[in-house]
């Protein structure tokens, strides 16, 4: 190779660097520093690529993509590489939801099983009537924690099947936050119901393409193949390893797909009541309800609670709505501050690094004009007390799964003897165990049938409280990265004058 050949591919590959950690063209210089940062983290391969966008005053005021879409094509990320959501789907989702609402085909406040024309959703604790849509969207509705990811082709269920499973509330609907992913697959299916349209169709029709939102939707769309990203995850040696494809059977919690410069436009929607360059998707009262709290924050765990589908909070004393996303290959985020009218968003096609955090902070110093270190709080939180005593003894009942219930036998000899039965299974020693608050938690491995694409052992984590002589509660039976699937627990306390006694 002569000299000429050798400078020139060095061009060409500094110029391929320069492109791949983003462009300087008319960069704001608020956002020098936030800039430097993201461009340091992916040279020093904290993410594989990040796209972010700000808007302010109703205005574009910086979109840029950094790093590798595609590492291995070695394919430079732009504001318009599209990026898997995860949960910032969910506002999204009831956008959707809320285009009905204001055409009077639904009630917010109305039962959700009104809605659906197969299984219904079942209530463990309090009434079915109770889990309202509103519920659904604001988490409160008693279902729990959800997720289900499906990979090597292996087909989702159905709504009706999923609902049938694992529709059901195992807190009293209203009561309180718990986050909940199948929430907003029903919420999907509702939607797919009410609009006699297939999801997908009603979603690009009336709220995706309506607000100039083209590289939006729970797919890519066909000619875009090119500006889908890849998803990727740390292995425990920091090397970014490709995540394969995988499905869902919470499209409406999970699975659409977006840039930055189009969530721009979503993100200008909701600061400007539902209109976006005098397109008009919601009424102005129905796009500010979505960020009233209607469902309190825990104070143990966060200071945001809930409106439909928007986390809604303040930090330093400017209120903010917004929704992070997070699963494997994918960390996001979409925060808007409403009196300020600015906001931004932050798309990563990777998860367990922690540039999203960095990101934020850094964009927050920069749209908030009198933004000021915050100091740090010293939380002093009282010892979990850890009391045994309501538990001790034998309880016998069940776990209930879809397929049947299974016999259970929990016995409880102290703090650390705390054994588990399931059927005509040995007994298992239950691990980390503790008692605290008056919940009893502990897990344990076995088979349990769950996903049908998924073979091996899970853990199953309990979570158990007493209420006079019953142990109520649930089993979720998780496998990182595959699924987290609640089961309903209900156990009765065997007398004490009948344990050890001689059998006739």
């Amino acid at each position: 190779m002569n000299r000429t050949i050798r400078l020139c591919c060095a061009f060409a590959l500094g110029v391929g660097i320069l492109a791949a950690l983003g462009s300087e063209t008319d960069v704001p210089p608020e956002f020098a520093d936030v800039r430097k940062l993201i461009r340091q983290e992916i040279a020093e391969g904290g993410a594989p690529s990040i796209a972010v966008a700000v808007v302010k005053n109703d205005r574009l005021v910086w979109a840029e993509g950094f790093g590798y879409a595609d590492l291995e094509a070695r394919r430079p990320a732009t504001a318009d590489s599209i990026y898997l959501l995860a949960s910032v789907s969910k506002p999204i989702t009831a956008t959707g939801l809320m285009v009905l609402a204001d055409r009077g085909k639904i009630d917010l406040d109305k039962a959700a099983n009104d809605y659906l024309p197969g299984p219904k959703i079942r209530a463990n604790r309090g009434s079915e009537r109770e889990i309202t849509l509103r519920r659904l969207a604001n988490h409160t509705s008693g279902m729990q924690v959800h997720y289900n990811f499906y990979y090597d082709d292996v087909p989702p269920l159905s709504h009706d099947e999923v609902i049938r499973r694992y529709g059901i509330a195992h807190t009293e609907p209203g009561s309180r936050v718990e986050y909940c992913n199948l929430a907003f697959g029903i919420l999907d299916y509702i939607t797919e119901i009410v609009s006699e349209m297939p999801w997908r169709e009603f979603m690009e029709q009336t709220v995706y393409d309506p607000t100039g939102m083209s590289h939006t939707s729970d797919r890519i769309r066909p000619g875009l193949e090119g500006q889908g990203t890849v998803q990727y995850q740390f292995d425990l040696s920091g090397k970014l390893i490709r995540v394969p494809p995988y499905r869902f059977d919470h499209n409406g919690a999970s699975a659409i797909w977006s840039s930055a410069r189009d969530l721009s436009r979503f993100l200008r929607l909701h600061l400007n009541g539902g209109i976006v360059e005098e397109r008009r998707l919601l009424k102005e009262e129905t796009a500010r309800s979505m960020q009233k709290v209607t469902a309190a924050p825990d104070p143990k765990k966060t200071d945001a609670g809930f409106g439909i589908a928007w986390a809604v909070g303040s930090v330093l004393g400017h209120a903010f709505f917004e929704h992070t996303g997070g699963m494997p290959g994918v960390a996001t985020r979409v925060r808007g501050f409403v009196n300020d009218k600015a906001g931004f968003v932050i798309l990563i096609n990777a998860s367990g690094g922690d540039l999203l955090g960095k990101v934020t902070d850094g964009l927050t110093r920069a749209v908030l004009p009198d933004w000021r270190e915050e100091p740090r709080k010293t939380v002093t939180k009282e010892p979990a007390r850890e009391n045994p005593d309501p538990f001790l003894g034998e309880w016998k009942g069940a776990l209930e799964h879809w397929d049947g219930a299974i016999p259970m036998v929990l016995t409880v000899a102290g703090a650390s003897a705390v054994t588990a039965k399931f059927g005509q299974r040995p007994p298992a020693q239950l691990r980390e165990v503790s008692f605290a608050n008056q919940i009893l938690k502990g897990q344990t491995r076995g088979l349990l049938r769950t996903q049908e694409g998924f073979h091996g052992p899970v853990t199953i984590e309990f979570a158990l409280s007493r209420a006079g002589e019953e142990l109520v509660g649930i089993g979720v039976a998780k496998a990182e990265g595959y699924f987290a699937l609640c089961h309903g627990v209900r156990l009765m306390k065997v007398p004490s004058e009948g344990i050890g006694k001689p059998k006739n």
